[in-house]
């Protein structure tokens, strides 16, 4: 024990004592390493902000380009739905309006020959009546 004791008191003696005080040359290379260190942390930041900077740029423009294909998609889509309803509502003007048509030509035919019909009519109750000494079954011929 009293040699562990010993030896341990000499080397307590026999180290310097760190008892200094830090000088302006001290601190002007502590600030120039830590200036270094500052600098290259600095530059691999803004090296590591850069790529990420232009990761994000190409995911973004592919993520641009994902949605013009979709609205370009979506335009055929409502062109192709508008053309439908077209063709749609053209059908269905032949269909409805045509016969409609047809029939208002009949109809104003028909009345036409009605009138012709009524006139026809009063002309000969007005030849009857002034041929009343002719038979009844005889009738002037009155084609022209």
């Amino acid at each position: 024990m009293k040699l562990i004791l010993t030896l341990i008191t000499m080397l307590l003696l026999f180290t310097a004592p760190a008892f200094s005080d830090l000088t302006d040359a001290d601190i002007n290379k502590i600030r120039l390493v830590v200036k270094g260190e500052v600098e290259t942390s600095e530059k691999r930041m803004k090296e590591y902000v850069d790529v990420s900077e232009k990761r994000m740029k190409e995911y973004v423009s592919q993520e641009i380009d994902k949605v013009n294909i979709t609205i370009s998609e979506m335009d055929k889509r409502l062109n192709q739905v508008f053309l439908t309803l077209l063709g749609i509502l053209g059908f269905i003007t032949v269909f409805i309006g045509v016969p409609q048509i047809i029939v208002a030509m009949q109809r104003k035919d028909m009345q036409a020959q009605d009138e012709k019909i009524k006139t026809l009519q009063s002309q000969i109750e007005i030849l009857q009546a002034g041929n009343v000494g002719i038979g009844k079954n005889e009738l002037p011929d009155l084609s022209g």
